[in-house]
């Protein structure tokens, strides 16, 4: 009876023997305690030395978008200042339209007024043809002039 309880002793010893190097097995792949608050301490300083890395990063490219925005919206202030001083295509065609309109209109009114004066002097010079006519049908010609002389002179 005494062996039976001695060998069933001995048999729950060896197995939490074995349990126990199995633990004690497991532990020498397990890092310590001091090991592993330094394994994260490197791993949170690294993190927040890459972090503060990219925000320094980021502040960088930050501020020269800024500069650059600054430039392009002094660049887009000057071009909208150059813009007011220009007139529209719009007001350009009507300022055209109405130059060569009353460009037109007083050429016209130039042309009616030649033409009138054309005629007019036109008028005068065929009733100056007709006066000088019948001036001239009042004269005696040369050869009747000389005819006359010839007679008197005798």
């Amino acid at each position: 009876k005494h062996a039976k309880e001695l060998k069933a002793l001995k048999a729950a010893h060896d197995k939490h023997a074995g349990d126990l190097a199995d633990v004690k097995a497991g532990h020498l792949k397990h890092a310590s305690l001091p090991e592993r608050i330094d394994y994260l301490e490197q791993l949170l300083g690294d993190s927040a030395d890459k972090h503060a890395k990219e925000l320094q990063d980021l502040k960088e490219a930050h501020a020269k978008f800024m500069a650059a925005h600054g430039k392009q919206a002094k660049d887009v202030d000057a071009l909208k200042a150059l813009h007011q001083h220009h007139a529209t295509m719009g007001e350009r065609i009507d300022y055209l339209e109405k130059l060569l309109g009353d460009s037109a209109d007083k050429h016209f009114e130039e042309l009616q007024a030649l033409k009138s004066a054309h005629a007019k002097h036109a008028d005068s010079l065929a009733r100056q043809g007709k006066d000088a006519g019948a001036a001239l049908a009042q004269h005696a010609s040369v050869a009747e002039r000389i005819a006359y002389l010839e007679k008197l002179l005798g």
